[in-house]
């Protein structure tokens, strides 16, 4: 209990750069606990989020940015030793109700201050790190990753995975199952209160939108080119993405090529008041690739604000929308299969409006914001281990 204030304290810690995604993540988490009444000590490399950037600025970042794997993954290790008394410093000084870590590789830090101090640990899993940078060659000791992962998920008190595959391959690496709660990601409803979800009059052309960051998994390339192979830019569809990110270059030319000025807008990068501007004039938006164990901020994005949707079929995102009731799906890397979603969207506006609206209400039933996410994750400490 904080002696300050008389709230209930959460520490949370986190060991990335809060930038990108991560920073999102990390700021509405940490808003929606003050939101819930607790007062958030966080412990983190940076004391800021960037969320409108892919890494930090400076030579240091650089310079980690270029190790090879090796140094790399000692450095993670190493981290530990500064993590480790840092952590347990501000738990021995806040007391708080729980400590709440987001799940970075090799990162001992809460397991080890929860077990020192007999606070409890809820880790959150946002992706399957070890898993996922063996495959890309990014680990020079990928057993010990591995195994070191699925230690720290077994010996956190609860651990949060953001979809069901997720969960499924941490427990397919040994991790205990019954120790794993699913919660997707969110949203803050606040944001969308004020959108229309009946289309703006006046405009002739249909408007497919994309946000977030660009980067080569998204998909983007291989969706601008394959609505052009459809004929939908010549048939009137305009493209516009909202933010920034290292595909843009290849974007930029990949426009110029084919002769889409006047068809496809980026935007660059955008504050949140911008972003929903945007969001609110597309007729459709889209999600044209996804990992497949992610859960898509954007998706929920898009579904608050009533859009209609296109997203590939697959397990994470089933997760979430129904084909044909809250969302149009696609087979994942079909990218002429998404221009033909899209085309039955962009000459179907009933369509777009029964979408939208089913989206909306299915983000109000499943309870889909931030702040019901830390509302479970105090539940979750409250409730008796199993």
């Amino acid at each position: 209990m904080s002696a300050d204030t008389g709230r209930p304290v959460v520490v949370y810690h986190h060991r990335t750069q809060g930038v990108d995604a991560q920073g999102i993540h990390v700021r509405e988490m940490c808003r929606a606990f003050a939101r819930i009444g607790y007062r958030v000590a966080k412990v983190a490399l940076h004391a800021d989020e960037q969320v409108g950037r892919d890494s930090r600025p400076g030579l240091l970042s650089r310079l980690v940015s270029r190790l090879p794997p090796l140094a790399y993954e000692l450095l993670e290790l190493g981290y530990n030793l500064v993590g480790i008394p840092r952590l347990y410093r501000t738990v021995r000084r806040e007391r708080p109700a729980f400590l709440y870590e987001r799940y970075c590789l090799s990162n001992l830090s809460g397991v080890v201050v929860s077990r020192l101090t007999g606070v409890p640990l809820v880790l959150e899993v946002n992706s399957p790190l070890a898993r996922e940078k063996a495959a890309h060659g990014g680990l020079a000791f990928p057993r010990l990753a591995q195994a070191l992962e699925t230690w720290i998920v077994n010996h956190a008190d609860r651990t949060v995975a953001v979809s069901e595959v997720l969960r499924r391959m941490l427990v397919e690496k040994g991790a205990d199952a019954a120790r794993i709660t699913v919660m997707h990601n969110g949203v803050n409803p606040e944001d969308f209160a004020g959108l229309e979800i009946r289309e703006p009059a006046g405009r002739a052309t249909v408007r497919v939108g994309f946000t977030g960051w660009f980067r080569p998994w998204h998909g983007l390339a291989e969706m601008v080119a394959a609505l052009d192979d459809q004929g939908l830019f010549a048939s009137g569809l305009e493209v516009v993405l909202v933010g920034d990110g290292p595909v843009r270059p290849e974007l930029e030319r990949l426009v110029r090529e084919r002769s889409l000025e006047g068809r496809v807008a980026i935007t660059g990068p955008v504050d949140r008041e911008t972003l929903v501007g945007h969001l609110a004039a597309m007729d459709i938006a889209v999600q044209p690739a996804a990992t497949a164990y992610a859960s898509p901020m954007k998706l929920f994005e898009y579904l608050a604000a009533g859009k209609a949707v296109v997203a590939p079929d697959q397990d994470n995102i089933r997760e979430v929308v129904r084909d044909g009731v809250e969302a149009v799906l696609f087979p994942p890397g079909d990218f002429a299969g998404f221009a033909r979603r899209v085309e039955e969207l962009a000459k179907d506006p009933g369509l777009r409006q029964r979408l939208g609206e089913a989206g909306r209400r299915s983000m109000a039933a499943g309870r889909r914001t931030w702040e019901e996410n830390a509302a479970r994750v105090a539940a979750l400490v409250a409730a008796p281990a199993a």
